[in-house]
């Protein structure tokens, strides 16, 4: 049997896992309060501990070679960023090469006098709330991710940003709304909706992630298997084992490879094995025995009281 600390450390691994983060900076998640085997454990016991790199959180696209997501043309770079004074980038530029190297108080001082000069740099906001999200100071982070939101709404990455703060926060409904956002701006991205599917699953939003992983199972969904995971618990969630079983099976056939194979074929031997003992423990229909009467029939009574 999986233990529930177990289940929900592979929950906390597989967002790191989507989202595509190594072990390089350490950050707190939240266990939602959940009833089945994909997340139970009382919220006092569910603060986890997982890393997570920066890079996790995509400041902006860049192309190979690059020394600055500001010297890639990608059209996740704000308009207002290409406005940006010399002295404003200068800093953004120090800041972002320290961000990389994970210094993160340096990195924090020169972002701070980039906005200073130039309030407007998205760019900026955004690397400066992920270095504030690496070193724990999740609601500065928060902050930070929603003013480049605010400055700019067309950037799929700014709300990515905002939602990874917001779940860290707890701040579920929020965070499944700004990955909902992001999705819609870039609706082919398949990191962005694997990231939906998680977040509906622990806003319990069961029927979103329903649809959600379907919707992702409908189109080339290769490297996004995992929605499978996180549709078989919302479905277990409603008490539906058949089709959560089934999305276990799917999951197994299409990432047979995955790191974490192992926990899911337990997950989905648990479910075979309940399966069997929910049919035993039905009870039988009880065997009725139709009344026979050897007494004279109506007929015969009939024509004795004739005579």
């Amino acid at each position: 049997m999986i233990s529930r600390r177990l289940r929900w450390d592979l929950l906390l691994s597989l967002l790191c896992w989507i989202l595509g983060a190594d072990t390089a900076a350490a950050q707190v998640f939240s266990a939602p309060a959940s009833t089945n085997r994909f997340g139970t454990m009382p919220v006092l016991d569910a603060i986890q501990t997982t890393r997570m790199d920066s890079n996790l959180f995509l400041i902006n696209s860049r192309s190979s070679g690059t020394n600055s997501p500001l010297q890639a043309p990608s059209g996740s770079i704000s308009k207002l960023d290409l406005k940006s004074p010399g002295k404003a980038r200068r800093e953004y530029e120090k800041g972002y090469q320290l961000l990389m190297k994970k210094d993160l108080q340096a990195a924090i001082t020169h972002l701070i006098k980039s906005i200073e000069v130039y309030p407007s740099f998205v760019a900026a906001h955004n690397a400066l709330g992920t270095a504030y999200l690496n070193q724990g100071q999740s609601q500065q982070a928060r902050d930070e991710f929603a003013r480049a939101v605010a400055l700019d709404d067309h950037l799929p990455n700014s709300y990515l940003n905002l939602g990874c703060a917001q779940l860290v926060l707890q701040q579920y409904a929020e965070a499944e709304t700004s990955l909902k956002k992001a999705s819609s701006i870039a609706p082919l991205d398949l990191r962005l909706l694997t990231a939906l599917t998680y977040a509906e699953f622990v806003n319990r939003d069961y029927l979103a992630v329903i649809s959600t992983a379907r919707h992702v199972h409908d189109g080339e969904h290769v490297g996004a298997a995992v929605v499978h995971f996180f549709a078989a618990g919302a479905l277990e969630a409603q008490d539906n084992l058949t089709e959560a079983q089934r999305e276990m099976e799917i999951l197994l056939s299409e990432d047979p490879k995955s790191p974490s194979s192992g926990q899911f074929r337990q997950i989905l031997d648990q479910m075979k094995a309940e399966q069997i003992s929910r049919a035993a423990a039905k009870p039988h229909p009880a065997h009725t025995v139709s009344p026979s009467f050897s007494g004279p029939t109506a007929e015969e009574v009939a024509r004795g009281a004739q005579r």
